[in-house]
């Protein structure tokens, strides 16, 4: 008898992560339990007409984890995703959205997401800082500049286009949902079918080794840090049309959750293991248990109680199956 695995072409078993990867399935594992946890304490909360309200909290989170799982395959991480998502915020709120139009300030989100890819890319690659020094630093500065730009006291609400992104819908699904899963695809894709994208992979398994090979470290961790600005630039724009008004610590949160989603999605945080299909499943699972914790009256410190827990138990998974 022929299995639906056998019979799918490999291609497609490997974008949408179907071959056997326990790094990947935990995720998505650990989500169906929670799933069925909080259809037995707080049904309301998985019901079908809840489920695209659900989608649309992750898609934030989810968009921040897709740049971080394609830094941490090679071994960076992005500690200034915040700022950026702070710094989108803000800017689409402000006196300019409503002076120079949407298009003008989406093109300068676009800009200041690939001003700061770039340089945490050669702070990284060039200048051989740290990624953590350097995108921590980064982060920093971002934080600043909004509270020069707003005077510590951001005003005004996001143009209607922008919010469309969270109230905008097709077939119940909103806009912001399918921009994420949009962008899960291309990643996806990009790191398994393309030079770049393996070449990711080969500077977090062994980067001496890729250096010897031929592979321009440099370049590639230019264009990581690029790729992940991006997505936290698209990640303020879909958080900022679900909130609707300019916040300094929009992205604060998100920070350290993005890092969480990747590494309950299995991406190890030495590099060279992991991919998209996990980190989507991981910011899902962040995004149901903080639900389901809010549902059964947990709190705030419940969520961190708990969220801790996933991660220190991912991490255990996964380090004993690597010893093994």
């Amino acid at each position: 008898m022929v299995s639906v695995e056998s019979a799918t072409p490999v291609w497609v078993r490997e974008l949408a992560g179907i071959r056997p990867n326990i790094r990947q399935s935990a995720a998505w594992i650990a989500l169906g339990i929670v799933v069925a946890c909080t259809a037995f304490f707080v049904p309301a909360l998985v019901s079908p007409g809840h489920l695209p309200t659900l989608l649309r909290q992750a898609a934030p989170l989810g968009l921040l984890a897709l740049g971080q799982t394609v830094l941490v395959l090679g071994r960076g991480i992005d500690l200034s995703v915040g700022g950026v998502v702070g710094m989108v915020s803000v800017v689409l709120a402000g006196s300019l959205a409503r002076q120079a139009g949407v298009g003008v300030v989406l093109a300068l989100c676009f800009a200041v997401g690939i001003i700061v890819g770039l340089l945490n890319g050669a702070l990284v690659a060039w200048g051989r800082l740290s990624p953590l020094i350097a995108t921590l630093g980064t982060g920093f500065v971002l934080t600043g500049a909004m509270l020069i730009y707003t005077g510590g006291a951001p005003t005004g609400e996001v143009p209607a286009a922008i919010r469309q992104l969270a109230s905008g819908r097709i077939l119940g699904v909103t806009w912001g949902t399918y921009l994420w899963l949009v962008a899960a695809v291309a990643i996806g894709a990009a790191l398994k079918f393309t030079w770049a994208g393996r070449w990711v992979s080969a500077i977090g398994s062994n980067p001496d080794a890729a250096g010897l090979s031929g592979v321009r470290i440099p370049l590639v961790q230019l264009g990581s840090h690029v790729v992940s600005s991006l997505c936290a630039v698209l990640a303020g724009l879909v958080l900022a049309g679900f909130v609707g008004v300019g916040t300094l610590g929009a992205g604060q949160g998100l920070m350290m959750n993005s890092l969480a989603a990747t590494v309950v999605g299995g991406t190890v945080l030495a590099g060279g293991r992991g991919g998209i299909t996990g980190s989507v499943g991981g910011a899902l699972l962040l995004t149901v248990l903080a639900a389901l914790l809010t549902g059964v009256g947990a709190g705030e410190p419940g969520q961190l109680l708990m969220q801790g827990i996933v991660i220190l138990a991912a991490a255990f998974l996964f380090r004993t199956r690597h010893t093994r």
